[in-house]
């Protein structure tokens, strides 16, 4: 792996390259001197891991994965605003900046394998001339096949139906009501969103905001539109994060 340092401090750049030198984390190790400098090495190495200050000219680096390094809580709070992978509080303390490293390593991971996932799912559709969501549907359907059954019965205004909370996308308060957002189609029952997301289980679903829950299983990405973060699905649907929901849920 690869790693980009720019931060507003010489002393302090040249200390952290220093320890990141000492501990033999990465393979290559890049000191910019100016922020476009910065930017033409993160856009060089798309997928290098960034330590970057809490600035203006820092937070637009092109780095998918990033460590803010700064002094104080706002700093913080505003790099994770701007998808920043962790903090490092200045003082550096080598035993922080490596809980830093590792934490990021792990998204690192998951993301990695999320794009060799899709690349596959690519792959299978152009050999078996199929489109995505039907190929999907079949290994849904073999998976399912070969777990134990996990419904939950629920009173929609047609009747009881019973659900599998991995076919459940979203949930989205309407007054009294919840309309559940499924696979194929929409239910709208008359429950509070606390109650229903204790009975379907918490640990699939994440909350947005007070009025929408969804299922992390049918999340595309997170994106930023005008200081707001987003979730967009996989269908192409999009929900606002409040600040609340994103450092609870989402950070």
């Amino acid at each position: 792996m690869i790693a980009l340092v720019f931060l507003q401090s010489i002393s302090l750049q040249r200390a952290l390259c220093e320890i990141l030198e000492k501990r033999g984390l990465f393979s290559q190790i890049y000191s910019a001197d100016s922020a476009g400098h910065c930017l033409a090495l993160a856009e060089k190495y798309q997928n290098a891991i960034g330590f970057y200050s809490v600035a203006p000219s820092s937070r637009n680096l092109a780095s998918k994965h990033w460590l803010a390094v700064g002094s104080q809580e706002e700093e913080a709070l505003l790099a994770f605003s701007h998808n920043a992978s962790g903090f490092v509080k200045i003082p550096l303390e080598e035993a922080q900046i490596l809980r830093a490293i590792e934490n990021v390593k792990i998204k690192y991971r998951c993301y990695e394998r999320g794009f060799q996932f899709s690349r596959l799912i690519r792959g299978l559709c152009n050999q078996y001339g199929v489109s995505e969501s039907a190929l999907l549907a079949s290994l849904r359907l073999q998976l399912f096949k070969n777990a134990q059954p996990c419904v939950v019965g629920i009173r929609a205004e047609n009747g009881w139906c019973c659900l599998n909370p991995e076919d459940i996308k979203w949930i989205e308060a309407a007054g009294d009501y919840m309309c559940v957002q499924t696979l194929s189609e929409s239910y709208v029952v008359r429950t509070t969103l606390c109650d229903l997301l204790k009975r379907l289980g918490g640990h699939y679903f994440k909350r947005c905001n007070r009025s929408v829950a969804v299922n992390e299983m049918h999340v595309a990405h997170l994106e930023q539109k005008c200081n707001q973060q987003q979730v967009v699905m996989q269908s192409g649907e999009s929900f606002k994060i409040t600040d609340k929901y994103y450092y609870q849920f989402w950070q």
